[in-house]
């Protein structure tokens, strides 16, 4: 009732629920490192991508692992594989990065206007276009884009013409003599495995 005292004989169970109640907030600078270890298959690498050392990656992960209080990653031959949970981490990862960059874009970008011009690569455009798309649009309302997609041979000639601001292509030779020049930028974003695909 108002004005009486709450009893405190169950401080026990309130220092329980309280404990049950605590939540841990991942870091996303972490997240970044797990994302970019499992995209890139080799946390020497993520760190160059993170721009840290390899010892601050892996303590990133230790605390990754702390926080959620179970493993996201087991020995599986010289490497490591996902469990269970750290494959649910990864997703949760990926989604949690792109809000954040987006909540960024969005704050800093909240008047920038104008044209830009992507170029994206016709063996995956279509499947990430609308996303892309959406997610850009919703950061940068008053910025129009124009999206081209073609083969990689195409959005290269178009980028070194000038009549593309970005493209995402394939890292073939070919591509990479051409992103070596002065004035273009270029990062690897991902590396995706060869396949054999053929009949049963």
């Amino acid at each position: 009732m108002p004005g009486q005292d709450i009893p405190r004989g169950g401080g026990e169970s309130l220092a329980l629920a309280d404990a049950a109640l605590a939540r841990p907030n991942f870091d996303v600078a972490a997240l970044r490192s797990l994302v970019a270890g499992v995209d890139l298959g080799s946390f020497a690498k993520a760190a160059d991508r993170v721009a840290r050392s390899s010892s601050a990656v892996s303590a990133q992960i230790r605390k990754l692992e702390e926080q959620a209080g179970t493993p996201l990653f087991v020995k599986s031959g010289r490497g490591l594989a996902l469990t269970d949970a750290g494959d649910a981490m990864l997703r949760y990862a990926r989604r949690m990065i792109e809000l954040n960059d987006e909540a960024a874009a969005a704050v800093r970008g909240v008047n920038l206007d104008g044209w830009v011009r992507v170029g994206l690569q016709e063996d995956f455009g279509e499947a990430i276009l609308p996303d892309v798309l959406g997610r850009f649009a919703r950061a940068h309302p008053k910025v129009r884009i124009e999206a081209r997609v073609a083969r990689n041979a195409d959005l290269l000639d178009r980028l070194d013409a000038n009549q593309l601001d970005l493209a995402l292509v394939w890292g073939d030779p070919v591509s990479a003599a051409l992103l070596s020049r002065p004035g273009i930028d270029s990062e690897v974003i991902a590396q995706v495995p060869m396949q054999w695909v053929g009949a049963a």
